[in-house]
């Protein structure tokens, strides 16, 4: 069968994928991309199922939003991708109708928790400062440059006293970093300790602790996107076909082309070949080396690392409403007003004790759903729901919490339409006016979906794989890939199984295009980003 020919093909058309193809593609190469479903935008996915809603299914909140190099280098802005920063982030609703509030400006953070207790008010401030350092000078910098080894990372950050600072706090828990800060009041400690173990660690977990002043500092600088989240991907796909790129959606791949040890193509199920110089994969390791080729022409030390790799113990469950009626309304408004206008509203987590109760659950299979956070977009994005004169005002809202993917005695399907009327009741006990809203749609999207929609993420996996001490940094997903380009000629990797991880902060599909654009010889277009530079200077990144 005759192939066409390309530089380069990328497997897999999420945010990483489009995002290497459009560099790449801008960079003079021929580029072709790969993607099994009908859209492409992988957990980028925003959809109105013929309603008047817009609902965000997978990915939500940006917490690099704005530090990308893709917004410049790709003129984003110019592609009709806007983020929607909201002043007021969270809100933890508590039963006797108070709420603990963090802002983008610290300092109101800090007089929020003043209200709970004096002393945390000014740890916070002490915390808040060291974090920002820790990430706005060495974490998010490195994240847009290839990792380099442990024990590499560890010399460079011990030559500087911020580097030597953030190894001393990392070394920590979750929990442990909070006390180590010293906070008292057991309400303060339980809403920090739910932002550090947001996203799929848990308090007790090793190794990780450089994660935690990413996620308290930058999930209370998070981002929407006007329009939903499936913005973000358009925008990235629009660079891509302005530098000549092209995708083939309904591309279900088959097999990576070997020839004499070297990946010189693709093969879909359906018997077409496309033929590159170059194959970047962004999916799980799994399929790149274990499906997509014969075990006994893949390095053997690469297959066993493969088999190795982990997924995640948790995942998420989301339900999503369309209403007719007003944006919540909260009990706890009486106590501070800006708890209306809170982005993330967290409910069920009163203390310490119930965040150590939720992962319990996990850990036994159980969702019980009297906990989570939830977000009205439509308060911050009124283009995520149509207009209506005719029937009221309509909002779009959104649930989620962590979950099971082996649900302990029940099944998903017949279990998930129960527990979103059980978060439903639940976040109206917090609410003044939800009662008299009228649900006109609701739909549960849970861990089970997830692998469904998306196949890369095993088990409701949402970041391709589990973040573990053998599965971060240079580890990430093995010694052999991180640095991109595997040892399969030909071959490179860029997915969110890859270093810096998932999460959408568009760093594994940036680091790669790279790679591969220096290999091949293109014009390697775009300059690091300033804040990388200052930190290569200051001895903080490689």
């Amino acid at each position: 069968m005759p192939h066409e020919e390309y530089d380069v093909i990328v497997i897999g058309a999420g945010p990483n994928g489009l995002l290497c193809g459009a560099y790449l593609a801008k960079a003079g190469a021929k580029t072709l991309i790969l993607e099994k479903k009908w859209e492409t935008g992988g957990g980028l996915a925003t959809d109105d199922f013929n309603t008047p809603f817009r609902f965000n299914l997978h990915a939500i909140y940006l917490m690099l939003a704005d530090w990308a190099p893709a917004n410049k280098d790709l003129e984003l802005e110019a592609n009709n991708c806007h983020y929607i920063f909201p002043e007021t982030q969270m809100a933890f609703h508590y039963k006797d109708e108070k709420a603990l509030v963090f802002y983008r400006d610290p300092e109101k953070s800090a007089k929020s928790i003043a209200g709970f207790s004096e002393k945390d008010a000014e740890t916070f401030r002490t915390m808040y400062a060291e974090f920002k350092d820790f990430c706005d000078e060495i974490l998010i910098p490195a994240t847009y440059v290839p990792p380099i080894p442990a024990f590499e990372n560890m010399a460079l950050l011990n030559s500087t006293p911020l580097g030597q600072r953030m190894l001393e706090v990392s070394e920590n828990t979750p929990e442990e970093i909070i006390d180590l800060y010293g906070f008292e009041n057991d309400r303060v400690r339980s809403a920090l300790l739910y932002l550090a173990t947001l996203w799929g660690i848990k308090p007790d977990s090793p190794n990780v602790g450089y994660l935690v002043p990413l996620y308290i500092y930058r999930m209370m600088n998070a981002a929407l996107v006007k329009g939903g989240s499936h913005t973000l991907s358009s925008a990235i796909h629009n660079a891509y076909k302005q530098g000549g790129g092209k995708v083939l959606e309904w591309a279900w791949v088959d097999e990576i082309i070997l020839e004499n040890g070297k990946a010189v193509g693709v093969k879909l199920k359906d018997g077409r070949e496309f033929r590159a110089k170059a194959i970047v994969s962004t999916l799980d390791p799994e399929q790149t080396f274990l499906k997509f080729m014969p075990e006994d022409q893949v390095p053997q030390d690469l297959v066993d690392a493969t088999k190795n790799w982990q997924w995640e113990d948790v995942s998420l469950y989301t339900a999503h409403y369309g209403i007719r009626g007003n944006a919540p309304e909260y009990k706890a408004a009486a106590f501070n007003p800006d708890v209306n206008e809170a982005m993330i509203n967290v409910f069920g987590v009163e203390s310490s004790a119930d965040v150590h109760a939720f992962h319990k659950e996990l850990e036994e299979g159980k969702f019980s759903g009297n906990h989570g956070h939830a977000t009205c977009t439509t308060y911050f994005d009124p283009y995520q729901a149509c207009a209506s004169e005719v029937y009221g005002p309509l909002h779009t809202l959104r649930f989620e919490a962590w979950a099971p993917y082996d649900l302990a005695g029940k099944d998903w399907d017949l279990s998930k339409r129960e527990i979103s009327d059980k978060c439903y009741e639940l976040w109206k006990q917090y609410t003044t006016n939800l009662e008299e809203a009228k649900v006109l749609f609701k739909f549960s999207y849970s861990p089970v979906d997830i692998e469904r929609r998306l196949i890369d993420m095993k088990r409701g996996s949402f970041k391709q794989g589990a973040y573990s001490m053998f599965q971060m940094g240079y580890l990430r997903p093995n010694d052999q890939c991180s640095q991109y380009k595997t040892p399969v000629e030909g071959l490179y990797v860029g997915g969110a199984s890859v270093y810096p991880g998932g999460m959408v902060l568009l760093g594994s599909g940036y680091n790669a295009a790279k790679v591969v654009a220096e290999d091949l010889d293109l014009d390697v277009w775009w300059s690091p980003p300033d804040y990388v530079v200052r930190a290569q200077e200051k001895n903080y990144i490689p």
